[in-house]
């Protein structure tokens, strides 16, 4: 009795373990894609600047 509910606590800690991995990558993944997202913009608005400088 007590090999199966170790057994299965040890399961459900390593599927625990998974999630949260899980969940972190897609939390980075997401990060990353917002912050190239909003640097297009930004590099747009300082090329146009420079442009405006140099004629």
């Amino acid at each position: 009795m007590s090999f199966a509910l170790t057994y299965g606590g040890t399961l459900v800690v390593a599927l625990l373990m998974f999630i949260g991995q899980l969940t972190a990558v897609g939390i980075l993944l997401v990060l990353a894609a917002i912050t190239r997202l909003t640097a297009y913009p930004i590099q747009a608005i300082a090329r146009a600047f420079s442009r405006q400088d140099q004629s």
